[in-house]
């Protein structure tokens, strides 16, 4: 997920795995043993990896096999700037070393959707409300925030509030956005509506970062982001 430098020859890096949810390990050695470590410890390359555990918990990288490279998001900058999102997201959703298989699954899959030339927006989105909802940041999206009722016509949707507003609770509500459930399950039309879709990852990156009180990097890109 992310590399800092550390010293003259090594790496910290923060993986996420399948087993061990997100972790943090030494990569030593990694910037001059290309034998061990070649171009893997790049971002959207799945691979398998051995460490070693010393007392604190410290992991030390031993060696990694490639699994999958995902070379249109390495090469495209678009696509990079929305993988590199996906990254993020999961980075502050996730505490440390809390394994979560179903978002391991969600994020690779994600990646892989992208990578093949589908849609990408549509995906993100996706990938976003479901990574909340594994994440236990779900909002409320079938049934109003407030009142528990069907949303129906006229809802809103309130970040605040943690969710969609019927009609009658977002009556008075400063800022909330229109909002329908329906566009957010009906793939066909989000293909179609770009646009539309554009404004509602904007939206969930605004609830992500006021729930989870982090800020993305790559949110900047994303809002200035226009169709």
């Amino acid at each position: 997920m992310r590399k800092r430098p550390y010293g003259d020859a090594d790496y910290v890096l923060t993986l996420f795995t399948r087993e061990y949810g997100k972790i943090t390990a030494f990569a030593k050695n990694a910037k001059t043993s290309r034998k061990r470590f070649g171009g893997r410890l790049e971002p959207f390359v799945l691979f398998r990896v051995r460490f070693r555990e010393r007392p604190g918990d410290m992991k030390f990288v031993e060696d990694l096999e490639t699994i999958e490279v995902f070379r249109r998001l390495m090469e495209d900058i678009e696509l990079f700037m929305w993988g590199s999102f996906l990254s993020e997201s999961v980075e502050i959703l996730l505490p440390k070393e809390s394994p979560n298989e179903d978002m391991f699954s969600l994020f690779a899959d994600t990646l892989r959707e992208i990578d093949a030339g589908k849609s990408a927006m549509p995906l993100v989105l996706g990938f976003q409300l479901g990574a909340l909802s594994l994440s236990g940041y779900g909002p409320s999206l079938d049934a109003c925030a407030e009142c528990g009722g069907e949303t129906g016509k006229g809802a809103r949707f309130s970040i605040r509030k943690g969710g969609a507003l019927c009609a009658g609770c977002a009556e008075g509500l400063q800022n909330g956005t229109p909002y329908s459930g329906d566009f957010l399950k009906d793939r066909e039309s989000m293909e179609i509506h770009l646009g539309r879709v554009l404004r509602y990852i904007k939206l969930f990156l605004r609830f992500t970062e006021y729930h989870t009180e982090k800020k993305l990097n790559s949110s900047k890109f994303i809002e200035e982001l226009k169709i």
